[in-house]
């Protein structure tokens, strides 16, 4: 019986480790739950305008971080972006929130209309 062999140039390339292969994918998202951890923790009233001085650098890093990743071409792009949305999001919490509760009242009208027809 013959064995085939796989030619070197056909094998798949060895697969990096997945935490380095997204380091900075990882990296933008822990530093958007951060920002937005933070902020919401620590600012009084919820829906107030929160402290420059906590969220820009938080956002500054955050979008480095993502265009890092997306420089490296690392494949899920979903890590680095919700970490932008998250730290861009902690940036104007007072206006984010004000403006989720009116999407999430006018959804539920639409809703209850939309069944009542």
């Amino acid at each position: 019986m013959s064995v085939l062999r796989q030619h070197r140039a056909t094998q798949p390339p060895p697969r990096p480790a997945w935490l380095r292969a997204h380091a900075l994918g990882l990296v933008a998202l822990a530093l958007g739950v951060t920002s937005f951890g933070i902020v919401s923790l620590t600012n009084q009233p919820l829906f107030s305008t929160p402290d420059a001085r906590i969220t820009i650098p938080f956002l500054i890093a955050t979008a480095a971080a993502t265009a890092g990743s997306l420089m490296r071409r690392e494949h899920v792009v979903a890590l680095p972006l919700c970490g932008l949305g998250l730290a861009a999001a902690a940036a104007v919490l007072g206006w984010f929130l004000v403006t989720a509760i009116v999407v999430g009242v006018t959804t539920i009208v639409i809703l209850i209309l939309s069944h009542s027809m």
